[in-house]
């Protein structure tokens, strides 16, 4: 029998006995089957943490967690999470991040979703071209209605909407060269305002600057939105948009880069 098949049938009383680590690296490297991070593909909203664990599954069955500072750490995206030699990782931005553990290197990996902060409190007033908006970060409301006979869009800020014409608080942008706003949707931080043109069959994407109550179309926008587009509705997490067709059960599947506001279709390149 030779050293190496010696050594994996007495590992496992090795390791109970805290003597496994004498023998070096090299037969650490060799004896280790697999490695896992838990948790598993985990969600946590931005400015969260989350503190990962690697264990090692050794011949013979055996499964340890190991320490962390013998781990090296990595994450493929910075901009939404940063992971410090402890494991833990730090959510900076909507969006994902492929988060690696190595260990004697073996490698595991795991999907990082980061969701945005609920940013606003939404109010719909019984009308899909309309929507009353409250920042929870500083308290300001706004309320965005859809004018498809004029195609624009009108900004109220501080207070309702007049009923008289436009007030010193209130603006209007333009949806031109499309035609037709009447539907809106607005996402969970309070980012972007989604408008679906019923005429020109498309949705627009404005981007929300709280300060001035502006309105700026995205990069791209207006986007081809398929045939008779009638609602829109932008997911918990603000990645996804999904925009429903009039008499019809069809759903058009949208992907948003969370820090453009840019959509595409899911599975296009």
């Amino acid at each position: 029998m030779n050293k190496f098949k010696k050594f994996i049938q007495i590992l496992p009383v090795l390791s109970l006995l805290g003597l496994a680590g004498c023998f070096g690296s090299t037969f650490t490297d060799l004896l280790i089957s697999s490695v896992k991070l838990t948790p598993a593909n985990p969600t946590v909203a931005v400015g969260a943490t989350q503190l990962f664990v690697l264990s090692a599954t050794f011949a013979g069955g055996i499964t340890d967690r190991e320490s962390a500072k013998d781990v090296t750490w990595f994450s493929d995206n910075t901009t939404v999470a940063t992971i410090d030699k402890t494991g833990l990782v730090t959510a900076i931005a909507a969006g994902t991040a492929h988060i690696e553990g190595n260990y004697h290197a073996n490698k595991a990996t795991t999907l990082l979703t980061v969701t945005a902060a609920a940013g606003v409190a939404i109010a719909a007033a019984g009308d899909s071209r309309m929507l009353q908006v409250t920042n929870l970060r500083t308290g300001q409301q706004m309320i965005f209605a859809a004018d498809g006979l004029r195609d624009l869009i009108t900004v109220s800020r501080g207070g309702t909407m007049s009923g008289s014409g436009a007030t010193a608080n209130d603006s209007e942008v333009s949806v031109l060269p499309e035609h037709g706003p009447a539907w809106i949707a607005i996402d969970p931080g309070g980012k972007y305002l989604y408008v679906v043109n019923h005429t020109s069959k498309s949705v627009s994407v404005l981007a929300i600057d709280w300060k001035t109550g502006a309105l700026k179309a995205v990069p791209f926008s207006p986007f081809a939105a398929g045939a008779k587009p009638w609602s829109v509705e932008v997911d918990a997490d603000g990645l996804g948009v999904s925009v429903a067709h009039f008499n019809s059960d069809e759903v058009s599947r949208f992907q948003v880069d969370p820090a453009t506001g840019a959509m595409k279709l899911f599975g296009e390149n």
